[in-house]
């Protein structure tokens, strides 16, 4: 079996969930809405709206996310494809890096697609640089919050029943994308380990970010350690999810 037969069954697997549909594109929509609405939005018309744009959808798309990975590394065990991947010459590694990837490739489709119209849009109206601008936001913004709220699902689903995995899962991401000072949690918001985009968005794009620095603005330092931190995470989410998803199977 090839990694891109694998990529290809994932895609597949994952374009048939209508749950994941039902959940995914409202959220964008609403999140489309709030980019436009909300008394911060610098509006669709500029590169500033765009990344604003993008990283509201990093906010609140993830939440669906969140809830419906729960089964990334243990669907293989109810369905019979993990006996068909043991017969692979792929290392597990590489099995399971092509489940994540096909999984993301759904995952990200909705948002870009969104992004892209945005930007053709302000590209018809003389800003050329746009048609560049949204598929960098939707790797260096979108695709780290995407792939940690599926990585935490993926965690938690390996750990505890469906149920109680989608819920901690959404109540995690919450707290990682959503702050108040009604509320007093500590919060990862306001510096360079935000995982909505802040620091890249200010560092590398040169936009405002949704949550005040709390030591001086971003720079491109900060950016480059955001991201850094980000990929860092996604690897850790996702060999854990996979760790205990095989000492899961060792043990039944």
């Amino acid at each position: 079996m090839r990694i891109l037969s694998l990529i290809r069954i994932t895609l597949l697997m994952f374009y048939r969930r209508k749950a994941l549909w039902i959940a995914s594109i409202p959220l964008a929509l609403f999140a489309l809405f709030l980019a436009y609405a909300s008394p911060m939005s610098p509006g669709f018309s500029n590169t500033n709206g765009l990344v604003f744009t993008g990283q509201v959808l990093a906010m609140f798309t993830p939440l669906a996310y969140a809830a419906s990975f729960s089964d990334l590394m243990t669907a293989g065990r109810r369905t019979g494809m993990d006996e068909l991947e043991s017969t692979s010459p792929l290392p597990m590694g590489v099995i399971s890096s092509a489940h994540v990837l096909g999984a993301w490739v759904i995952c990200i489709s909705s948002s870009l697609l969104f992004l892209v119209l945005i930007a053709i849009y302000q590209a018809i109206h003389g800003n050329g640089k746009a048609i560049l601008v949204a598929p960098a936001v939707a790797l260096v913004i979108l695709s780290p919050s995407m792939l940690i709220a599926m990585g935490i699902s993926a965690l938690l689903g390996a750990l505890f029943p469906t149920i109680v995995a989608r819920i901690l899962a959404v109540l995690v991401w919450a707290w990682l994308a959503f702050y108040t000072p009604l509320l007093p949690v500590p919060t990862l918001n306001g510096g360079p380990l935000a995982v909505i985009g802040d620091p890249i968005a200010q560092g590398w794009f040169h936009t405002n970010p949704m949550y005040m620095p709390a030591n001086g603005p971003f720079t491109v330092q900060s950016g480059v350690i955001s991201l850094l931190w980000q990929v860092c995470i996604i690897f850790l989410l996702f060999t854990g999810a996979n760790i205990a998803s095989n000492h899961i199977k060792a043990r039944v």
